[in-house]
Parts: C-alpha cells; sequence; structure tokens
C-alpha cells in the first residue's frame, strides 16, 4: 500500500482545514513521522502554485442593465493548458 493511498489525502484534506502538522499526526490513525507530513504539505501547496489560473474574470455590465462575465488572460500568462 503507497504512502499516498495510506495518509496522502488525509494529510493533504485537514491541511485544506487549517490543521497544523502536529494536530494532522494527533488525528491520523496510522502514525505517519511529523517530517512526513512537513513534506506532504510542502508538496501540496507546491503543486496548488503551479496549477494557479490562466485567467480572470471582469464583470461587465451593457447598455441595457445586462450583468455578464468576461475572461481575460493574466498579464504573463500563455496561451489554456486545458486545450
Amino acid at each position: 500500500m503507497s504512502f499516498d493511498f495510506a495518509a496522502g489525502g488525509a494529510i493533504r484534506h485537514l491541511h485544506s482545514l487549517g490543521y497544523s502538522p502536529e494536530e494532522i499526526a494527533s488525528r491520523l490513525s496510522c502514525p505517519v513521522p511529523i517530517e512526513r507530513i512537513r513534506e506532504e504539505i510542502a508538496a501540496f501547496e507546491a503543486e496548488k502554485e503551479s496549477n494557479a489560473p490562466l485567467y480572470d474574470y471582469i464583470k461587465e455590465t451593457d447598455a441595457a442593465g445586462r450583468t455578464s462575465f468576461r475572461r481575460v488572460p493574466r498579464p504573463g500568462q500563455e496561451q489554456d493548458r486545458s486545450t
């Protein structure tokens, strides 16, 4: 059984809820070294940053008062990665 399957998802979930590494270690049902929890959190944060959105949305209102949103590329970003 891999580490990610056993505890990685739980660590990421608890970190997303705002738990500290020490609190996460006390909540896991399997023993995981605190350093391994910190490494998993660092990897999770790096992954989140690398998947940052490439677009912003601008709210616009036309002459008739209808509201719409227009997608615009963020400055310095390349083309959409999903295509």
